[in-house]
């Protein structure tokens, strides 16, 4: 397994045509799941990141079409700490672990709340971790917010890390969800609406005509008196997305305490998950079911 001290070892980025402007810092972190944008700024200013094969700057912003070079510190320790988490891991080898996550457990900590996460249940259960991204732990390749279950995936290596994001940028990773949303819909349809941060309110996603392109898909499973049963397939992985789409066009996901109305449980699951395997390329395929909480609304 490499590590990060390995000369031999960088972490290259091609600036996409759709990236929005943004200072180089920013880029870095957003490329890097799990890694903070100061410590991209102190890799910066130890010549850490080059840009077009120059030391970058941190605050300068990127331009389309720049390679991004970036070789990560040795890797130090999570802030996070382990704990014995009930946290089932559905599949797990040298690349990768496939786990399924709960409702009310954060995909990773943050500031003011260290324990609890998905992160923090991993680096308990699994002692053979080199670090990705600069931290001796966990590699982020996607989220599901903190009442959201089902399937997500880690990396262990930065090789494999840095090829699950490619593929995710590359729509190559497809994830199906089901959801319990409220009101009817009709057999199947599409929301093509640009998401960004709630100006009045930075915890809340909102449509945006000057927001992120974000394509969700769904079709109808079953209809019940006040609510539909979907599967939702997204075109893309924008924050809240689901949530959001759902609750702009009056059919919020049954017990979104958000954007919805709060319940015993938020019915939105992680259902499906397909990607090429990061090392090999073999096609990997996962299906969870539904939690047993789902059952007091009505079987599938």
């Amino acid at each position: 397994m490499t590590k990060h001290d390995d000369p031999n070892t960088l972490l290259t980025y091609s600036v996409a045509p759709d990236t929005i402007p943004q200072s180089l810092e920013t880029y870095v972190a957003s490329q890097m799941p799990g890694t903070d944008r100061l410590d991209v700024r102190q890799w910066v200013k130890d010549g850490r990141v080059m840009v077009d094969g120059q030391p970058g700057k941190a605050s300068r912003y990127v331009t389309v079409g720049q390679q991004i070079a970036v070789t990560p510190p040795p890797p130090r320790l999570h802030e996070a700490v382990p704990q014995a988490l009930d946290l089932p891991i559905r599949f797990q080898d040298e690349a990768l672990i496939v786990v399924s996550k709960p409702t009310g457990m954060a995909t990773h900590p943050g500031p003011g709340w260290w324990k609890g996460s998905c992160v923090n249940a991993l680096l308990h259960a699994i002692s053979d971790w080199p670090g990705v991204g600069g931290v001796a732990g966990p590699g982020i390749v996607h989220r599901l917010d903190r009442d959201t279950t089902g399937l997500l995936i880690f990396a262990k290596t930065d090789r494999a890390h840095q090829a699950l994001l490619t593929a995710m940028r590359e729509r190559q990773i497809e994830r199906q969800y089901v959801a319990w949303v409220v009101g009817h819909l009709e057999e199947a349809g599409m929301i093509d609406a640009p998401l960004a941060r709630d100006p009045e309110d930075p915890q809340r996603v909102c449509v945006r005509e000057d927001g992120k392109n974000a394509v969700t898909h769904w079709r109808t499973l079953r209809v019940e008196t006040d609510r539909t049963l979907l599967a939702l397939r997204l075109g893309t992985g924008r924050n809240h997305q689901i949530r959001v789409h759902m609750a702009s066009r009056g059919n919020p996901v049954w017990g979104d305490p958000v954007y919805g109305t709060a319940e015993a449980f938020m019915a939105l699951h992680a259902w499906q998950l397909r990607f090429p395997h990061p090392i090999t390329g073999i096609e990997m395929a996962f299906e969870e079911p539904v939690p047993p909480q789902w059952q007091a609304l009505g079987a599938l």
